[in-house]
């Protein structure tokens, strides 16, 4: 057996091995259960004449073992009782109405730190760094939300506690400049386009969701258009692409381009914050850059095992929990292997086509499809016009993800001019937002 059919096996049994513990912990016993149920399908695959497979069996084990030892009990925490604690906000997120902040406690120095997310007032405003008191009661964390909080780390809720502001810049330095080179896309971004506009454009480029309003997150919903501003790596993929294309200008090799390229997706990662999501959509990138260079679909497939096992030895609960994880790599796995069965089967057309929408069709279609179990499992809903919302939308994707990093570029070198490029970015986001203002529309009237 080969060293990359090796790295394969051992990489899928581990993650199916996580898998299996995953579902089990649910269960009294869940460890032994785990160990049932993988030496069954490991005996299952031996007397199914794959023989030297089987013994990866093993490393099911250890993906299993390796989810109990990391999910181990959070500490002690008095709920429903009302305490004071200090400590510093490591995410800090403003609403509309209201923040969202992620607060690390002290406790004890014995104890290790916990966090707890609290929702308190849009003002006044606190952003990450600052050490603050909060009274208030901790609620504990109970039904479907319970292991999405325990997958964040999160041990307990705040509901508007009262908080004290205690003193700024207790953080890393390098990520409270970070922030603010995002914050700074944002405010730009603001100073230009209309409310509506600048919030869509946030979410193109840099992922910021926090000032959609529920009704414009229903709409993206209805028209299976989350994606767009999930910074995904479809975002991160075009950026990527882009850089490319200019380095291709100042006369790099290709050889070259990857490295440089992929050197500007872990800076762009960094810069937005290096979020969980983030990373995820930047190893997605990544992988179809590789996937393109090299052509074959085996090390496209080791590249796909080999990401997903980095991702949940850094969290091993992402496996199950994280239904951004699973929508992520299953749509990845239906543009790389679905797709091109899929043209093949009814015989489609090479050629783009017109703004490149019989392209843009198959790929959305091959990703809505393999996706299609999760989606049903999770919401119960799949949007029946998303195919063709996605491919009125996505080839006007990239161009107003470049005038938007443009925008944010222009207004550090002059005002006016980021008042120049907003002109025609205000009229692709116009066109955009009434694609899914229409589309959004048609679906509401015809599940009435």
């Amino acid at each position: 057996m080969r060293l990359a059919d090796v790295f394969f096996w051992f990489a899928s049994f581990f993650i199916g091995g996580l898998l299996i513990a995953s579902v089990a912990n649910g269960f009294r016993e869940a460890f032994w259960i785990s160990l049932l149920a993988i030496l069954l399908a490991g005996a299952a695959v031996f007397f199914a004449g794959k023989i030297k497979i089987s013994v990866f069996a093993l490393a099911a084990i250890l993906g299993a073992g390796y989810f109990f030892l990391a999910d181990a009990k959070l500490q002690d925490i008095p709920f429903g009782k009302k305490v004071e604690l200090s400590g510093i906000i490591v995410e800090a997120e403003q609403r509309l109405n209201s923040q969202k902040l992620i607060v690390a406690f002290d406790p004890k120095p014995s104890e290790g730190t916990i966090l707890i997310q609290i929702a308190t007032s849009r003002y006044p405003e606190f952003e990450y760094g600052d050490r603050v008191k909060a009274v208030g009661v901790i609620k504990s964390i109970e039904g479907e939300w319970e292991r999405y909080f325990k997958k964040e780390g999160v041990a307990g809720l705040m509901q508007f506690p009262k908080i004290e502001f205690i003193s700024k810049n207790n953080g890393s330095p390098v990520k409270a400049k970070l922030l603010r080179i995002k914050k700074f896309f944002e405010s730009s971004y603001k100073n230009v386009l209309p409310f509506e506009q600048a919030a869509f454009l946030s979410g193109l480029t840099i992922g910021s969701t926090a000032e959609f309003s529920d009704e414009f997150k229903e709409k993206l919903r209805l028209t299976g258009t989350t994606h767009l501003v999930a910074l995904s790596g479809y975002n991160i993929s075009i950026l990527v692409r882009a850089v490319g294309v200019g380095l291709a200008g100042w006369w790099f090799t290709k050889k070259l381009r990857l490295p440089v390229s992929v050197l500007f997706v872990i800076a762009f990662v960094v810069m937005t914050g290096a979020e969980p999501s983030v990373v995820r959509a930047a190893i997605m990138a990544m992988i179809m850059l590789i996937g393109d260079q090299i052509g074959r679909a085996t090390y496209i497939r080791n590249a796909i095992a080999g990401a997903a096992l980095i991702m949940v030895l850094m969290n091993p609960r992402i496996l199950a929990f994280d239904i951004g994880f699973q929508l992520s790599f299953m749509a990845l796995i239906g543009i790389v292997y679905f797709e091109p069965w899929l043209r093949k089967k009814l015989k489609a057309r090479e050629e783009a086509g017109v703004f490149g929408w019989r392209a843009h069709f198959w790929t959305t279609t091959s990703a809505q499809l393999a996706v299609l179990p999760i989606v049903i499992y999770h919401f119960g809903f799949v949007s029946p016009i998303s195919v063709p919302t996605n491919v009125l939308l996505l080839e006007f994707i990239p161009i107003t993800m470049g005038l938007g990093f443009s925008i944010a570029l222009a207004a550090i070198i002059n005002p006016w001019l980021s008042w120049l490029i907003a002109i025609p970015a205000q009229a692709f986001l116009g066109y955009e937002l009434s694609i899914i203002n229409i589309f959004s529309t048609i679906i509401t009237g015809l599940t009435r």
